[in-house]
């Protein structure tokens, strides 16, 4: 180890920019770099655009390497032997750069690195965010995951759930560490001014009830549901607005939602955003109408940011949110309990105060971003000394 600093592999699939993406940025970002040397190496798509992943490790000053994970999209026609060519250059770079500990994100990261890795004798570590299972190509892809991760040294589940999905896939206890996600609890005063002009920007009235969705918009999201809710409440009185932050599959479906259930000036599909704090503060209420989840970024982000929280049961958010006491827990695919919850909200100004304080007040004792890189830290150095 080079100037006693362990050196890290630090190996990810920066291609969307969703809630994992923004765990590895948070990470990069708070590392001590006194004592860990981290490579990052980013599985890219050389026909797409530079990922904005990938700017904000230029910003950070990281030095880094780029391996493809085909030479052409899929429409073009198969690319035979992409497999074999990311695995020879997985090989290519961790045999030359002597390092200690080899860190994969994702089910193509494992695949494909952590046999080279053992093949090497290099130390494995990989963080499993959860696993999606929406057709026959990604539960192929799972199984073969959860077979590869049995090579692992050491395997961060980012919730109890995915821990226990892990052990069901045969991955022996002993190996797995839950550490669920972090973000960051306090925020400047210029940070959290813009509320008032974001909204006036989207011709948001000021008595207009925002209702604010902020991650992928894919099918094990739920994002439909939550459609539903609002078309509910909508046909109440009430007077609703939907935001709907992030960009994905199923953005054209649940376009064609709104517009059928005849939403077009009430909801605002607002794509993909990087600075997702101005959007968090215009909600009055944040919901996550998931199918599936790990440890949701964008609902910590959102309590962080002092928003009500209304959330399904799955995964690991009923680690995160105590119902009643610091927001909402609502069975997944149920649009009228969503519609029951948001309407609680917003006839008691007393529960939003308490979600609103008690949210944050949770991510300050739970999810402190610094104890977070901490563990991850201590498994560094845990893994190194088992060589």
């Amino acid at each position: 180890m080079g100037l006693n600093k362990i050196k890290v592999a630090y190996i990810i699939t920066p291609i969307s920019f969703g809630g994992a993406e923004r765990v590895n940025l948070n990470f990069l970002r708070q590392v001590d770099r006194n004592h860990f040397d981290i490579l990052p190496i980013f599985l890219i798509r050389p026909w797409e655009k530079e990922p904005y992943f990938v700017r904000e490790i230029n910003r950070f000053g990281f030095h880094y390497e780029t391996v493809p994970v085909a030479l052409k999209p899929r429409s073009s026609g198969k690319d035979h032997f992409r497999l074999p060519r990311v695995v020879y250059r997985f090989y290519s770079i961790l045999r030359k750069g002597s390092f200690d500990l080899v860190h994969t994100h994702g089910y193509f990261a494992d695949i494909c690195a952590l046999p080279v890795a053992r093949l090497l004798g290099i130390c494995t570590l990989s963080t499993c965010h959860g696993f999606i299972s929406g057709d026959n190509k990604l539960r192929t892809y799972n199984k073969l995951d959860k077979y590869f991760l049995r090579l692992c040294g050491k395997i961060i589940a980012v919730s109890e759930e995915v821990r226990n999905e892990l052990i069901r896939g045969g991955i022996k206890d002993s190996k797995i560490f839950v550490i669920p996600n972090a973000v960051e609890s306090s925020f400047s005063e210029a940070e959290l001014s813009h509320r008032n002009d974001k909204r006036f920007s989207l011709n948001i009235a000021p008595d207009d009830f925002v209702v604010g969705y902020l991650g992928r918009l894919s099918q094990e999201k739920g994002v439909n549901y939550l459609i539903d809710a609002v078309s509910e409440i909508r046909d109440s009185g009430v007077q609703v607005k939907l935001v709907i932050v992030g960009d994905g599959p199923e953005r054209e479906s649940l376009e064609h939602k709104v517009k059928n259930n005849g939403l077009e000036n009430l909801v605002v599909f607002a794509g993909f955003q990087e600075d997702i704090k101005i959007w968090l503060q215009i909600f009055d209420v944040f919901v996550l109408p998931s199918l599936t989840e790990g440890t949701p970024m964008a609902l910590l982000e959102a309590m962080a940011m002092r928003v009500p929280v209304i959330a399904t049961a799955v995964g690991g958010v009923p680690q995160v949110v105590n119902d009643q006491k610091n927001g909402l827990l609502v069975p997944p695919g149920d649009h009228q309990a969503i519609s029951n919850a948001l309407n609680m909200l917003k006839n008691n100004s007393e529960l939003y105060g308490i979600f609103a304080k008690a949210g944050v007040n949770t991510i300050k004792a739970k999810f402190s971003i610094d104890k977070w890189c901490r563990k991850i830290e201590k498994l560094y150095l845990l893994s190194d000394n088992s060589r």
